[in-house]
């Protein structure tokens, strides 16, 4: 269901010169994975936050809602192909966090989650810069 159906808030904050060395295409497939299942698991009218920012080793992007949450023993699991969790919409097949995880490691990144059963669901993505070493 669109964003704009359930009403839900989307703010996205950040420095416009925050940048990473990746695929824009696949990083955007990504990202929009983990935002539809924001979308799907935050109640009509809830928030969703993506802000992003970098550091000289990594650049970062957060994903936070305020949705139903994640059980914890179901955490380990989320990223797991085909893996649907109690919530996971009719239409849900089980592979969009799978494949946003397989995207976002296979650019020298990695992804974890955080979240609260009733408080929401934070993803963070970290791309990590290559260290050029001067030796």
């Amino acid at each position: 269901m669109p964003i704009d159906i359930k009403e839900q808030t989307v703010s996205i904050t950040g420095e416009d010169s925050v940048s990473f060395l990746g695929d824009l295409n696949w990083t955007t497939e990504a990202v929009i994975n983990i935002l539809k299942n924001s979308v799907e698991h935050t109640q009509a009218g809830g928030t969703i936050a993506i802000s992003f920012s970098e550091n000289p080793l990594f650049t970062e992007i957060m994903i936070k809602d305020n949705g139903k949450g994640i059980a914890k023993e179901e955490i380990p699991y989320i990223f797991k192909r085909f893996y649907k969790g109690k919530g996971a919409g009719e239409g849900s097949s089980g592979i969009g966090l799978s494949m946003a995880h397989s995207i976002i490691t296979k650019q020298n990144g990695d992804i974890d989650v955080q979240s609260e059963i009733h408080k929401g669901t934070q993803f963070r993505i970290r791309f990590y810069k290559q260290i050029v070493n001067r030796g």
